[in-house]
Formats: structure tokens, C-alpha cells, sequence
């Protein structure tokens, strides 16, 4: 196993969780000071207990991994339906549990990274433009959207990026998205393969999301080598 990698478990192993009826957080392991929050909004019929798991390794790295419960109940799962305005509050009930899991370490005025599936991948976006200067990189998959690049950048955003699945129905669209967006109004946009699937996480998930966030955050990937 890798430095990377054994870094990456030994900080799963470390980390402090939480979860409720507000959605899951898990705190990053050994910050050395305040650290950006990693929001992550779930897609149509799912939880944030069947999402977040993929995820964890990927964001922790980086920051606090938050992931807030949709605000419409949608058969055994749920989903983000309305406006901003609706889903506001469940996304600051869970910013306010990932505060509580290590008080004074979590950075909510800004640099923050929004990812969002399907469902929640318009919402990510909406979030965004509505909080400007609190995020600055965006991993959006799996939906169809139409995003306004001066919008974006009025809003903070440096990075978006686009992904989808080789089978999935929005893949095209995301592509022919990210070539629009990039380099539009200061902006920069590119498109992830998220492998050999259709509208569902990859096996590899954690390692896709892991050079996502790297790069809408234009980080170091170090974190996020796995060879």
C-alpha cells in the first residue's frame, strides 16, 4: 500500500462522524487549523447514508465532509425540490452538526467546494450563486444542466467540474457544458468520465471524487494517489 493511501486510511480511521436527521458529516482527521467544508447534495431516491461512504475518503483530505439530507421525501429516500430558499435549512443544519464535531476547526466564510448528483447537482449550482464568495470549485454530475458563466464567476466560483458516467443519458450534454463554460468570464471547466456506468457511482468513486475535488480546489492530488 502507498504513502498516499495508508495516509487516506489511517485519516478514515481517525476521523469524527456524526449523523441525523440533518444528513451525515465527518470531520478530517489532524487539521492543523480551520478547514473549508466539502457539501455534498445527494441525487433523487438516495441518503445521504448510502452516498456519503463513497465519498469520505475523497473529501476529508481537503476539508469537512458535510452531506445534508434533501428537503422532499421521494419513496424510501428523499430529494431537493424548490428553490435556495427551501433547501437552505437543511444544508445549514448539517454545516451546524459538522461545526459541533470539532468546534472552532470547521471554515464556513469561504472556500468552500460544492458537489452535487443528478438531483442535487442543480441544486449545488443554485447554492452556489446564492452564497457568493463561500465557494469556489463545484464537481457537478449526472444532470443535464444549463449554467451561466458570469453568473458563476460573479458568485466566486473558479472551477467547475462536470461529470457523468459513459452510459448515462447526461454525459453529452455535460461534455458539450464544460467545453462552453471553460475559460468563459475567468472561468475554468472540464469534463470527468466517472467510468463504465450509467446513472450510479463507479466502484472507483472515491478515487474519481479524490481528483475532482483536487482539482476544482486546485489543490495537491498527493492525497489522492492510490499506486
Amino acid at each position: 500500500m502507498s504513502p498516499a493511501l495508508l495516509f487516506r486510511f489511517a485519516a478514515l480511521l481517525a476521523s469524527a462522524h456524526a449523523h441525523g436527521a440533518w444528513g451525515v458529516a465527518v470531520a478530517p482527521a489532524g487539521a492543523d487549523g480551520p478547514r473549508p467544508a466539502i457539501v455534498f447534495l445527494h441525487g433523487m431516491w438516495a441518503s445521504p447514508e448510502d452516498s456519503c461512504p463513497s465519498l469520505e475518503s475523497a473529501a476529508t483530505p481537503f476539508g469537512f465532509l458535510v452531506c445534508p439530507r434533501g428537503n422532499a421525501p421521494l419513496g424510501d429516500g428523499k430529494m431537493w425540490a424548490g428553490t435556495y430558499a427551501n433547501a437552505e435549512r437543511q444544508i445549514h443544519a448539517a454545516l451546524d452538526a459538522a461545526e459541533a464535531l470539532a468546534p472552532g476547526r470547521l471554515d464556513r466564510s469561504g472556500d468552500g467546494t460544492l458537489l452535487g448528483f443528478s438531483n442535487g447537482a442543480y441544486f449545488a449550482a443554485e447554492v452556489a450563486c446564492a452564497e457568493p464568495g463561500r465557494w469556489t470549485g463545484l464537481v457537478l454530475m449526472s444532470m443535464k444542466l444549463d449554467l451561466d458563466a458570469a453568473r458563476l464567476r460573479a458568485a466566486g466560483v473558479r472551477r467547475v467540474a462536470l461529470a457523468a458516467g459513459d452510459q448515462d443519458a447526461s454525459r453529452a450534454s455535460m461534455e458539450a457544458l464544460a467545453r462552453r463554460l471553460d475559460g468563459r468570464r475567468g472561468l475554468a471547466a472540464r469534463f470527468m468520465s466517472l467510468g463504465p456506468v450509467a446513472h450510479t457511482f463507479p466502484p472507483d468513486m472515491a478515487d474519481r471524487m479524490c481528483a475532482a475535488i483536487a482539482w476544482v480546489r486546485d489543490a495537491d492530488a498527493t492525497a489522492c494517489a492510490t499506486k
